[in-house]
């Protein structure tokens, strides 16, 4: 994070985005962007050989970045707590899309401080093709801070691509703007990737028997709306107040199982 900006701007300036549609050309001009080797003061590595790097993005999405980590900070125990280690595969590349804007950001490991013992843990693991294998409680712990993290991206971006969508994203989460611009996620039934994360959620962290094939139906969204009462809320999560609930919710409820 800028030295100048603190936690309460960052959030100030999130709550008064708009959800603008900012659909982009695919290419970025070099001098747009900014060159980057945290979020939010925390050290940004490459996930390929563990160095630690500077990545290039455009300023609005680096902004909106950093309002995710100031939730995620949040949300999450109060026994988390900084130095952190935020391991991507990259943000601005030259190719088509919005990798190519640098209005992308390839998440793949979160490993943050506990504040009671001074040791460093995986606080995320988005190397699914590390972990899918592993039984029992260290299975279970990986899948739900996983999809806790997942929850909290679809918060503030409307597109969270995950290991349930291809096999290409089997080791990393993708996250970019590209319709929520500077603003806050909505939700579309007739998405399938944030259907996933709706149905992951009931069953990984709400408990629910969802199944997860991607398609909006009369299941996902009773047992949706079921988590919703459970936290404070009503109704379905079409409306943006609503689904906005649910991520926050769903995070924050995936942090309580596995603190």
């Amino acid at each position: 994070m800028n030295g100048s900006m603190s936690r309460r701007s960052i959030l100030t300036a999130a709550a008064a985005g708009s959800a603008a549609v900012l659909l982009g050309t695919g290419h970025a001009q070099a001098a747009t962007l900014v060159t980057q080797s945290e979020i939010n003061s925390q050290p940004t590595f490459y996930e390929v050989n563990g160095a630690q790097t500077s990545f290039r993005y455009e300023p609005g999405f680096y902004s909106r970045l950093e309002t995710w980590h100031v939730h995620w900070r949040n949300w999450t125990p109060y026994h988390w707590t900084a130095p952190h280690k935020i391991y991507s595969y990259g943000a601005y590349v030259n190719k088509p899309g919005m990798h190519g804007e640098g209005r992308a950001f390839d998440l793949a490991r979160l490993l943050i401080t506990n504040r009671d013992t001074g040791a460093m843990f995986t606080a995320f693991n988005g190397r699914y093709d590390q972990w899918r294998n592993l039984t029992g409680d260290a299975l279970r712990t990986a899948r739900i801070r996983y999809w806790g993290t997942v929850a909290s991206l679809h918060y503030h971006f409307r597109h969270v691509i995950s290991y349930l969508d291809n096999a290409e994203h089997h080791n990393h989460v993708h996250i970019d703007n590209a319709i929520s611009g500077s603003g806050d996620s909505s939700f579309n039934t007739g998405s399938a990737t944030q259907t996933y994360f709706v149905q992951a959620a009931c069953q990984y962290i709400w408990g629910y028997s969802t199944g997860i094939d991607g398609d909006w139906g009369p299941q996902t969204q009773r047992d949706s709306s079921a988590a919703l009462v459970r936290a404070g809320s009503d109704g379905v999560i079409t409306t943006q107040s609503r689904w906005l609930a649910f991520c926050q919710a769903s995070a924050k409820q995936a942090w309580a199982l596995v603190p």
